[in-house]
């Protein structure tokens, strides 16, 4: 019965600390994504505050699966 015990609490402990990793690269993805998209954009010439490199940006961002928090 201890060991079944022990099992589940170092699964648990297992689960737990693998949590964050997953969080720490879809974050990394997010951002490579931006930074391409970013890069694409000045690759195409528009001005820094433009709003069409803005749009651009949205769109790539979007197209990539991305929604939220690109301004």
């Amino acid at each position: 019965m201890r060991n079944i015990l022990l099992l589940a609490t170092i699964g648990v402990i297992t689960a737990a600390a693998s949590m964050p990793a997953a969080g720490a690269s879809r974050d990394r993805a997010r951002a490579m994504a931006l930074a391409e998209c970013n890069q694409q954009a000045r690759q195409m010439m528009y001005g820094r505050r433009a709003i069409q490199r803005r749009n651009f940006v949205k769109e790539c961002m979007v197209d990539r699966g991305y929604h939220a928090g690109v301004n």
